[in-house]
């Protein structure tokens, strides 16, 4: 039997978290955040995703009646790229401010970091860490030496989840992260409405690596949406910037130089300063449209300053929680998803990003 104990709206910020609170934030009966707590049954998929959603709003944690806290039970591991741009040490740091929550879930987690863009590389680190863990989830590269090594893991019992950018291998557990595609539609809609009045009829397309999948499914799903929706204007293709801001700082100053009739860029993953930087050194951040992905400090300042028009983002914290969640789900028999909410694609204009 559980005891419901004191959570926490922020790590390491103590306050007296009720069921009432839970029951609040979810809309539902105490009653009903009980049953789900506790797996009685006789309630609605949806109302359970709501419960789960205000438990992970709320910070709730639930503990052991035992007044000694019990070891973890289970080893998870996250394997993120070493990129140019400090996106990943993000995820790491969230993981690490949920340590009292994944513990009172009796889970430790675990950070590694891999070179960024070698499938090999990456294979190997999964196998190594394959060796002492219960569940990892990983930013795959989808590589037929990647999902060798996936097959290799699920072979012996380890769930393996794709995180932020999907593997196309059966092997996997799940999927946990924006749909891509649909991100890249995104992008494509809003660049078209702003550029309603615009006599410019170019646009380019900054790709990270075609190795991601989600960079793809990213650009195809952008590409889609101006034929079906803005055929005049042109898509210019540009060189893979490994997510690198120097890389394409270099490729967007050329651009620049070269296309007179140039409306918008459209950045799919990172090296977003670089390309900020070189549209503020040609004084074209104010007629060419910006549209990039994941917000943080750097994006928000670009955002306030004008020369970002829109960011496309996913919610960090809840794509760690949830990763957690379905290794967890495994490991325990329950059904794959419980309690499980993907993240949706955000948008952020320079008026709703504080």
């Amino acid at each position: 039997m559980l005891e419901f104990r004191q959570g926490h709206h922020q790590p390491g910020e103590n306050m007296k978290i009720t069921l009432d609170d839970v029951a609040k934030e979810a809309g539902v009966s105490r009653a009903t955040v009980d049953r789900v707590l506790n797996k009685r049954g006789n309630v609605k998929e949806a109302t359970v995703d709501r419960v789960f959603r205000a438990l992970y709003s709320t910070r709730y944690l639930i503990e052991p009646e035992d007044t000694e806290k019990p070891p973890s039970s289970y080893i998870f591991d996250f394997v993120f790229p070493v990129a140019k741009t400090k996106y990943f040490e993000t995820f790491a740091e969230e993981i690490k401010n949920f340590g009292k929550i994944f513990a009172s879930m009796k889970a430790e987690v675990r950070v590694h970091t891999v070179v960024g863009f070698d499938p090999q590389v990456l294979a190997d680190k999964l196998l190594e860490v394959g060796e002492n863990t219960d569940g990892i989830a990983f930013v795959a590269l989808d590589h037929p030496i990647v999902r060798d090594a996936v097959r290799n893991l699920s072979d012996q019992g380890i769930g393996v989840i794709s995180l932020v950018s999907d593997i196309s291998s059966q092997e996997r557990l799940a999927y946990v992260g924006i749909d891509n595609r649909s991100a890249g539609r995104t992008a494509g809609l809003l660049m078209g409405r702003f550029l309603t009045a615009s006599e410019r009829k170019k646009v380019a397309v900054f790709v990270g690596s075609h190795s991601y999948r989600g960079h793809e499914e990213r650009e195809a799903g952008f590409k889609s949406m101006i034929r079906e929706r803005f055929p005049r204007f042109r898509v210019l293709e540009m060189p893979e910037v490994l997510d690198d801001d120097a890389k394409s700082l270099e490729h967007a100053r050329e651009l620049l130089a070269e296309e007179k009739d140039l409306a918008c860029i459209y950045n799919v993953g990172g090296g977003t300063l670089g390309i900020a930087q070189a549209l503020e050194e040609s004084g074209h951040q104010d007629d060419i449209v910006f549209v990039a992905h994941e917000l943080n400090d750097a994006t928000r300042r670009l955002l306030v300053n004008g020369t970002l028009d829109a960011v496309i983002n996913q919610d960090i914290k809840q794509e760690v929680y949830s990763a957690v969640d379905i290794l967890l789900n495994y490991k325990l028999g329950d059904e794959l998803m419980l309690g499980v909410q993907q993240p949706k694609v955000e948008i952020y204009l320079s008026e709703n990003i504080y």
